[in-house]
């Protein structure tokens, strides 16, 4: 590996030798490029070009990683504005504890955001678990403004932590990237096939983007689609592209495929975690007194045919399918399902006794099994679909 100084580093980013390259991340739902990560690169004058492991580790110890970083931004805000790459795509910048605790960068990123009308949710930024436990009070409460405009934070590296859930539950992510070592794992051990599947579901129960990284088969590919994950990034999409291969690669969407097969099974899921929810919220409620003011409280599920999860699934990417005599047949027991349940909470609040309720339970129970199998045939034919005609994948540009 080349060895470099400080001294090194410090001319480079006076003669702003360090460009980014852009690597893909793709929609594992739509087939279509839906952003990139912005990855440092150092165009040396002797025509070399260094990656980031032969330089970023001097920078922080020298203390040059901050300009670096700010430099970094700069260029990527430029190459956003001068390729319209703005428009509909989601772009992240690795950075370090060390930057997110200057109030100068954050200032810098707004500034950024205001000067050029960019939308703040064009940018995200991306942290290892290990930075944002390094992290002080005033790194939290820098990301916590920049999240509160809209900027995005990703957990880089998920996966290989040791307390990646309470940092979860502390810091404001948006995006969760699965580590690529678990990623190439996967397919060769249960348990870290497992480990994926939780995630990723973990990731749609909290409402983050889980981004799929490393991915380099069409079975990891396809694995990936069945098991819900909505983003993926490696060299089976593509390998980091200067700023002009990547504008051109971005408008080829012919080459992957898509299919959110993995959300029907998804929506399964949210539809029994519903239907315990109400039963459990009934049965409580039912055995207090008729009077308890505990009968008045919410408890009940989300309610509404497009407010609970199997609703927005079912206007949202389950349009996919929208199609199928599955998928068509759906609307009429999700309707009967929530109309049982709007008298249900009714009948609660009245005081009723769960015996006088158990009718409309049953109500739920058929209206559910109804749904329930309708999903499950949209999946078997979803899975056949995805496993019966291979997708044509290309090589990759170098």
């Amino acid at each position: 590996m080349v060895r470099v100084t400080t001294s090194d580093i410090a001319q480079g980013l006076r003669n702003r030798e360090f460009i980014l390259h852009y690597q893909p991340k793709a929609s594992l739902v739509t087939d279509r490029i839906v952003g990139a990560e912005a990855l440092a690169r150092w165009q040396r004058p002797d025509g070399t070009m260094l990656p980031p492991a032969t330089f970023i580790e001097v920078a922080e110890h020298s203390g040059l990683i901050k300009e670096l970083t700010m430099q970094l931004l700069s260029t990527l805000v430029h190459d956003l504005v001068g390729k319209h790459l703005e428009e509909g795509l989601h772009f992240s910048l690795n950075v370090t504890a060390r930057d997110l605790e200057d109030a100068l960068v954050t200032r810098a990123i707004l500034d950024a955001v205001l000067q050029y009308g960019l939308s703040p949710t064009t940018l995200e930024l991306e942290i290892t678990e290990t930075q944002a436990l390094q992290g002080g009070a005033s790194m939290l409460w820098n990301v916590q403004e920049l999240a509160d405009v809209g900027v995005g934070l990703a957990m880089d590296d998920y996966g290989i932590g040791y307390s990646s859930m309470d940092t979860l539950s502390q810091w404001p992510f948006t995006t969760i990237k699965l580590d690529k070592g678990i990623i190439g794992r996967m397919l060769d051990s249960a348990k870290n096939a497992t480990i994926v599947r939780s995630s990723i579901r973990l990731g749609h129960e909290l409402g983050l983007t889980v981004v799929a990284e490393g991915v380099e088969t069409p079975e990891q590919h396809d694995f990936l689609v069945e098991a819900g994950c909505k983003v993926a990034q490696g060299y089976l999409i593509s390998r980091p592209l200067p700023l002009d291969q990547f504008d051109l690669f971005r408008r080829d969407n012919g080459k992957r495929r898509g299919m959110p097969i993995g959300l029907v099974h998804m929506a399964i899921v949210d539809h029994i975690q519903w239907r315990r929810q109400m039963v459990s919220y009934v049965i409580q409620r039912a055995a207090l007194p008729a009077d308890s003011p505990l009968r008045q409280m919410d408890g009940y599920p989300a309610m509404g045919v497009t407010k609970c999860a199997l609703g927005a699934w079912y206007v949202g990417d389950g349009r996919y399918f929208a199609d199928t005599p599955m998928y068509q047949a759906i609307d009429a027991p999700h309707r009967a399902l929530h109309e049982a349940g709007a008298r249900l909470i009714e009948r609660v609040r009245a005081g009723a006794a769960l015996a006088d309720m158990m009718p409309l339970l049953y109500e739920c129970k058929q209206a559910s099994a109804t749904l329930i199998r309708l999903l499950e045939d949209l999946e078997d034919e979803g899975l056949a679909a995805l496993y019966a005609a291979p997708p044509d994948y290309s090589t990759p540009p170098a």
